[in-house]
Formats: structure tokens, sequence, C-alpha cells
């Protein structure tokens, strides 16, 4: 299991971060790994490329505390969101990916590296994405 985890400040609200954190049909829009989704309630299939590894995943949210906490989980990927309203108009997240890497193995010399470089530019496009579409939710 390979575990890396990273943080990023937003310039919206944490019900804003987290409408768009369980919207999987908004993730390309922000996850560079991401080549394609589709939503379907809870959850959705996701096509990823993990250190050049396509990957394809049934994803659900499996634990959600509204502007708070996201958590979706695949069979072999986990990624959890803490939200903490940092000010007025403003939200710390700190984020967490978990890889079973014997179901996924990655074929990177570093592949712990590699997995934080994705989860870190990942959080940089979320936080783009959300400033960008802050008003695309009321919050």
């Amino acid at each position: 299991m390979i575990v890396t985890r990273d943080e990023v400040r937003v310039g919206v609200t944490p019900l804003c971060a987290y409408e768009h954190l369980v919207h999987f049909s908004e993730y390309p829009s922000f996850m560079s790994a991401i080549l394609f989704t589709e939503a379907a309630g809870h959850g959705g299939h996701l096509t990823f490329d993990i250190g050049g590894r396509r990957v394809e995943a049934n994803v659900e949210l499996s634990d959600t505390e509204p502007g708070r906490f996201v958590r979706w989980r695949s069979e072999a990927l986990t990624e959890s969101f803490w939200l903490h309203e940092a000010g007025d108009h403003v939200t710390d997240i700190a984020a967490m990916t978990e890889l079973d890497d014997v179901l996924i193995p990655l074929f990177d010399a570093s592949p712990e590296a590699m997995l934080h470089e994705r989860l870190h530019m990942n959080l940089k496009g979320f936080k783009r994405f959300c400033e960008e579409h802050e008003h695309s939710f009321e919050a």
C-alpha cells in the first residue's frame, strides 16, 4: 500500500469545495490523471492514468460530511479530503491518496514520489477549478 498526503488552500467556502468534490463529472476538469468519467448517483466509472498505466475503476462515495469531509473508494484506490474553514471564503484542504500497489503495480523507479506528485498536481488543479467556478454552487 502506498499512502501520500498533501494540502492546499482554496479561495472558496468549505461547502463550495465539498460540492465540487462529490460531483465525479467535474473530476476531468481538475484531475490531470483522469482521462474519462461516467458519473452515476453516488459513484461513477473513472479512467485514470497512474504512472503511465491506464486504470479503469468503479468509484463510490463511501463517507461524506457536507462542508467537512469527502472519501471515495474503488477496489485499489481511495482518496480522502478534509475541509477546514480557514477564514472568510477560504478553505484548507488536506488530502490523502491510498493506492494498493499489489492490484495496480506502478512501473516507476519511485512510485511513492510519482503518486505524491500526482496528488499535488490534482490539488493545484482543484484550487484553480474551484476559484474559477466558485459560484457554481450556492454556499
